[in-house]
């Protein structure tokens, strides 16, 4: 169990940390749209600290814990300087991104009336059933590898040529767009009469199955973690060539039986 939770557990919880950013921008997106539906003030200034929350983090949090990835990705590993004027990009990014937010928020700041917007004019019940499809349809691209080394003995080539993530990622978006719509049809505030009036009943089953959808999209995120080591096993893979440079390579720290490739014997042949 320890084993598994090592494996599986420990980089789950890595994704999420660095994935909490952007996904706390998301959730102050949907926040900021039920204010501005509900016409709450509070709801709307809850939604810029989030953004504020989470430009903080990405700019300041994840650049310090990716140094490593960073360096590798845009210095060869090395640092001579580099990170710093990294960190030094990410407080300028925080600064602009600060004022951008304190100019944007001014344009939220009174109360507007809002348009009614039917189910039907917002094409609500398309959205959820074609999240619905998608979120099918990545269930069946994951039980692919077990039904394949059940029936025929191997993964069938057409689930390689495209990766179940891209696939998932087409789930993430529209699922998130279904919700959107939904947050146009759920509520609707009055500020002249105070109350409220929205077509709860006219959106349940939609809904519902966007909900539901978000069920089986969990479930089927638990189960990739499984399903990917049997399709990366299954995925060909080409050869690369490993080519080493070994003149500038000290020699004396390699030990006494290392040889210059030109001071070496020819091999035997077979």
């Amino acid at each position: 169990m320890l084993m598994l939770c090592w494996f599986y557990c420990i980089p789950l919880a890595k994704g999420f940390f660095f994935a909490s950013g952007p996904m706390l921008l998301v959730l102050a997106l949907f926040v900021l749209k039920r204010g501005v539906r509900q016409s709450r003030g509070g709801l709307r200034q809850t939604a810029f600290l989030f953004m504020f929350a989470a430009l903080l983090k990405m700019t300041t949090v994840d650049v310090y814990f990716l140094r490593i990835y960073l360096l590798c990705r845009f210095n060869q590993c090395h640092d001579s300087g580099f990170f710093k004027m990294v960190q030094s990009a990410g407080l300028a990014a925080l600064v602009v991104g600060s004022f951008l937010l304190l100019y944007i928020y001014r344009g939220f700041a009174h109360d507007r009336r809002q348009k009614p917007i039917t189910p039907e004019q917002a094409h609500l019940s398309f959205w959820a059933n074609f999240a619905l499809i998608l979120v099918l349809m990545l269930v069946f691209w994951l039980a692919a590898p077990w039904v394949g080394y059940l029936t025929v003995g191997h993964v069938p080539a057409f689930f390689m040529r495209v990766p179940w993530q891209r696939l998932a990622e087409l789930d993430v978006v529209v699922l998130l767009y279904g919700f959107w719509k939904l947050e146009d049809c759920t509520w609707l505030y009055d500020p002249e009469e105070h109350k409220k009036r929205g077509y709860r009943m006219n959106v349940w089953t939609a809904k519902d199955t966007l909900w539901v959808s978000v069920v089986l999209f969990m479930i089927a995120l638990g189960l990739s973690y499984v399903s990917n080591d049997v399709l990366s096993m299954s995925m060909p893979r080409k050869s690369e060539s490993m080519h080493i440079n070994l003149h500038g390579v000290d020699i004396e720290h390699l030990g006494p039986g290392f040889q210059q490739p030109d001071q070496q014997s020819a091999p035997l042949s077979p």
